[in-house]
């Protein structure tokens, strides 16, 4: 059974991809994809979670378009969504498809290795 935090979290997550679409910052550069959202306990802080595919001055230039960008998109929130409490975005840098690569490269290489064996 889903709770009302895991509800939020989902509507969130769309609500802040789609406000996204239509920030005009030049700073949002290489592929930024949203892999989560996680409400506090009071739900007063949104913590977004995003990856980013590219090299890593555009991955700085995106952590800080996004800053920039929070309080619009939060704003963009309260007039689309009818909630008494919208929280406040911060968005923090999601490494796990670096690290998924990363593991998956070692057991590629792991099985190549087992297949030369004799």
């Amino acid at each position: 059974m889903y709770t009302r935090n895991d509800r939020l979290n989902a509507l969130f997550m769309e609500e802040i991809s789609l406000a996204l679409r239509s920030v005009k910052d030049p700073g949002l550069s290489g592929f930024l994809t949203v892999t989560g959202v996680s409400l506090s306990a009071d739900r007063k802080l949104a913590t977004v979670y995003y990856s980013v595919f590219g090299e890593a001055e555009q991955k700085q230039s995106t952590t800080a378009a996004l800053r920039r960008a929070a309080k619009f998109i939060r704003h963009t929130m309260v007039k689309r969504l009818s909630l008494k409490i919208i929280p406040e975005i911060v968005f923090k840098f999601d490494d796990t498809p670096a690290r998924a690569d990363r593991v998956e490269s070692i057991l590629n290489r792991l099985d190549d290795e087992k297949k030369k064996q004799p």
